[in-house]
């Protein structure tokens, strides 16, 4: 499976290619070097709208066309091929690329809005900065989105 890093042009096509279960890093620097050594070392490949720099490096740099983050997500899957599975989705932190865990209903009870608490039954946390997930309305949304590609 790919693994991305996305560079700070990028942040929205990380959080969608997270998303899908596609592990992303994000990097919000201008020290080339650090996204290229990365990608080297963990076999990543680069995701960025800077196009000096995809065309110094087109062995591990992929220049993005698209205007708007969903544009360039759709960019991203056609470009690599990547695989929509309903399995992979919501796997993987949105914000820090953690896989997530899953964790007992009451060990959330004051971490979530009461109403979330009293009508979901499933809870995902991740681990590295506590965020926990469920679904939400806003899942229904991102699979029809989704169901488009």
């Amino acid at each position: 499976m790919e693994k991305f890093i996305v560079d700070g042009m990028l942040g929205g096509v990380g959080r969608w290619l997270r998303i899908i279960g596609y592990d992303t890093l994000y990097f919000n620097t201008n020290k080339k070097i650090e996204l290229i050594r990365t990608a080297e070392k963990e076999k990543r490949i680069i995701l960025t709208k800077d196009k000096k720099f995809a065309s110094n490096f087109p062995k591990l740099v992929f220049y993005i066309e698209g205007n708007n983050t969903f544009q360039q997500f759709k960019e991203v899957v056609k470009k690599f091929g990547l695989q929509i599975k309903e399995e992979n989705l919501f796997k993987i932190c949105s914000i820090c690329n953690t896989y997530l865990e899953e964790i007992e209903k009451e060990k959330v009870k004051n971490l979530v809005p009461e109403y979330v608490y009293k009508t979901k039954e499933e809870f995902s946390i991740c681990r590295k900065c506590n965020k926990i997930y469920w679904e939400g309305d806003h899942c229904k949304y991102i699979r029809e989105k989704l169901k488009n590609l």
